[in-house]
């Protein structure tokens, strides 16, 4: 399972390295993360965040506000130097979650996301 989510992590890097930061979250617990950062304390309300269309959402000291969301991903804006934070659902118990540089757009970045959770459903 690791390999699999660390090839698509490459992958993802790979087709847009904006996206900086990457883990994989199951029932609740990070299974993967790259290790720039660390989601550890904020995992909980990260994983509620797409069901609760919160305004805003805490990861690794930052706060993002919510940019867009539904059922099944959230896009969360900070500030200017402080890049993106998102969310995409791989299966009904399973998250990706990443980070993206300032400068990425949020809206395409969320795209990438999909498609790694896509390849990765059947490995989760």
């Amino acid at each position: 399972m690791e390999s699999a989510i660390s090839r698509q992590w490459y992958q993802l890097y790979e087709n847009n390295p904006k996206i900086q930061a990457f883990a994989v979250v199951k029932e609740g617990e990070i299974i993967w993360q790259t290790e720039n950062w660390n989601l550890m304390e904020d995992i909980k309300s990260i994983i509620e965040a797409p069901q609760k269309a919160a305004g805003k959402v805490s990861a690794n000291g930052v706060k993002y506000k919510r940019v867009r969301s539904a059922q099944d991903f959230y896009i969360g804006s900070s500030g200017p130097e402080e890049g993106h934070l998102l969310i995409v659902k791989i299966n009904d118990s399973s998250w990706a979650v990443a980070w993206a540089d300032s400068s990425a757009v949020p809206e395409l970045a969320i795209i990438d996301m999909t498609k790694s959770a896509i390849h990765l459903k059947g490995n989760i």
